[in-house]
């Protein structure tokens, strides 16, 4: 699988990334050397457009075309996939659930596809950022500012997805684990610019501390190439890669503050939560971005689908119609108003033990239906609900309808609040990173270099100005551990359904709890773990111990979670 990857020559390089826009640049006929494509900066702009395409396309990764599988739309798909190995997804209708799997703790060994998909699809996209790197030739101070960026917001992206995969691969404790426990600390094997075939077919689990140390110097790359750049949320710009480096920093913080400060890199738990409040403290004073106000968040044509109708996204990607269908895309998954897509169907809702939670003041519990609720809710294209006989239903004013249930989903609305048209609905902004996160990060950091009082200040501060007024956690908490209770609770009505709460659970080593008197988990579902699930230790694929001789199977391997967990009685 390595060799398919990354055997890379510049002929293929060229057919991949080039445009028709860019013929015009060279002679005809003519092959574009390295040395053409390092002093163009239309062609490498063309390349690293292509990055987010591939990360959301319909049928991106292959596992459409080979298998039939419809979760096939990229990284909102293994965002969801996440999502749904946590608690606080509830699916009426699992049959019509492509992501079931996950749900249900199923097949998740080496052996079968579904484990490859997270893999697969980091390290194609690991690829198209090393492309533009390669070529991208030697950063001077004669390189053009744009030239610059384009190269800055590549490492940018691999730095994000070796982040990601670092999370996903690292096992951490409580889930299975050989014996020795000798894959502790170990991510996954790093593959760069310049790293050969032959490299790649030899190439172990990379040390946590080599990991972030390359995390790292690739977003202080981008950072000094990004620099004083202003950008869209559709491109890497200063403020996400802040973040990222706050993301990556709070992960630290928490490992080493969980397995102990490490004797081979100038890092410790308490240098790392200081740089994570250092950096997110940086985005939010940069004053860019304001968190969503309650209009934004339940506008029923831009919620949460179009990061041009707000200033809270720092990132995200934006879906052309171009690259959609109706069913194989991130909003046919995530919007019960999609009449045309797959959530109506299996009915995306929230766990009811997180409901019940959140107090009726907070505007974000109408993120989900709940007909007992005192509350006008406004429907994507005009849509009401209409009872009939003991069921209800989702009507639109052409006559189309769907069934409604209790607790579904209101918050990822189709694109432009089209319920019936995929091209137009489907069509939608993804946020990768908005900057409510950057407060949560700033909190969780500040609870570990400053203390208990100062993270309910700050806690208290995010959630009155911005959620509402007659919060109060000193009411809620009085020991850290409560405090932490507290702040997952926040963070998982905040981000529900967003794909970035696994690595909160992981890192932060919570449990799941499905199975409860009154659940309205599916009982093939209903799950109760104490600490971390035995499914977030992500398992290596069986192409790449077969291809690549630097990790042998099982023993460096994480071990299979499959049907590892216990359904409650």
């Amino acid at each position: 699988m390595m060799k398919r990857i990354y055997n890379i020559t510049i002929c293929a390089l060229i057919a991949l990334s080039l445009s028709s826009c860019v013929k015009e640049t060279f002679p005809k006929g003519s092959t574009l050397t390295k040395e053409q494509l390092e002093q163009s900066d239309e062609a490498i702009s063309y390349m690293l457009s292509g990055i987010p395409s591939a990360m959301t396309k319909s049928g991106t990764g292959g596992f459409n075309s080979t298998y039939g599988w419809h979760f096939d739309f990229g990284l909102p798909a293994i965002q969801l996939a996440t999502e749904t190995m946590l608690e606080d997804i509830a699916i009426g209708e699992t049959g019509y659930y492509w992501l079931s799997g996950y749900y249900q703790n199923q097949s998740q060994g080496s052996d079968y596809a579904m484990c490859q998909f997270f893999w697969n699809q980091y390290y194609e996209w690991i690829k198209l950022a090393n492309d533009i790197i390669n070529v991208g030739g030697e950063i001077t101070e004669e390189t053009s500012a744009d030239h610059k960026a384009i190269v800055g917001q590549a490492y940018a992206y691999r730095a994000a997805y070796y982040l990601d995969l670092a999370r996903l691969y690292e096992p951490k404790p409580n889930g299975p684990l050989p014996p020795d426990k000798s894959i502790l600390g170990l991510t996954v094997p790093i593959i760069t610019e310049k790293t050969t075939e032959q490299q790649a077919k030899n190439n172990p689990r990379a040390p946590r501390e080599k990991m972030y140390q390359m995390i790292i110097s690739d977003l202080e790359k981008a950072e000094e190439y990004l620099r004083d750049r202003s950008s869209s949320y559709t491109s890497i710009g200063p403020a996400a890669v802040y973040g990222m480096l706050a993301r990556t920093y709070l992960e630290l913080g928490a490992t080493y503050k969980e397995m102990g400060d490490p004797d081979t890199w100038d890092m410790t738990s308490q240098k790392a939560y200081q740089k994570a409040a250092e950096y997110s403290r940086k985005v939010i004073d940069m004053g860019l971005h304001t968190p969503l106000s309650q209009s934004q968040w339940e506008d029923p044509a831009n919620g949460f689908n179009n990061g041009a109708a707000n200033n809270a996204w720092i990132w995200g990607v934006s879906i052309s119609s171009e690259n959609v269908n109706n069913l194989i895309a991130n909003v046919a998954f995530r919007s019960n108003e999609a009449l045309y897509g797959y959530a109506c169907y299996f009915n995306l809702g929230v766990n009811l033990a997180l409901y019940n939670k959140i107090p009726d003041e907070d505007f974000r519990k109408h993120s989900w239906w709940d007909p007992d609720l005192d509350y006008n809710y406004q429907f994507a294209g005009g849509s009401t609900v209409s009872q009939i006989g003991s069921q209800t239903y989702l009507v639109h004013p052409s006559g189309y309808g769907v069934e409604i249930k209790k607790y579904s989903s209101l918050k990822f609305r189709p694109a432009q609040g089209n319920v019936l048209d995929y091209t137009t609905g489907n069509a939608a902004d993804w946020c990768l990173m908005r900057i409510e996160e950057m407060y949560f990060i700033e909190i969780e950091a500040q609870l570990n270099i400053s203390g208990l009082a100062k993270a309910q200040q700050l806690l208290n501060e995010f959630m009155q100005d911005y959620r509402y007024d007659s919060y109060d956690c000193s009411l809620r908490t009085m020991t850290t551990e409560a405090f932490i209770e507290e702040l997952m609770l926040q963070r998982r009505i905040e981000f529900w359904g967003e794909g970035i709460l696994f690595y909160d659970y992981k890192r932060l080593n919570r449990g799941i709890t499905r199975g409860y008197v009154g659940t309205n988990i599916p009982a093939v579902a209903t799950f109760n773990c104490e600490g971390r699930s035995p499914q977030w230790n992500i398992v290596i694929t069986r192409g790449e111990y077969q291809s690549n001789k630097g990790i042998r199977h099982p023993q460096d391997n994480n071990p299979d979670p499959t049907e590892k967990l216990v359904l409650w009685e």
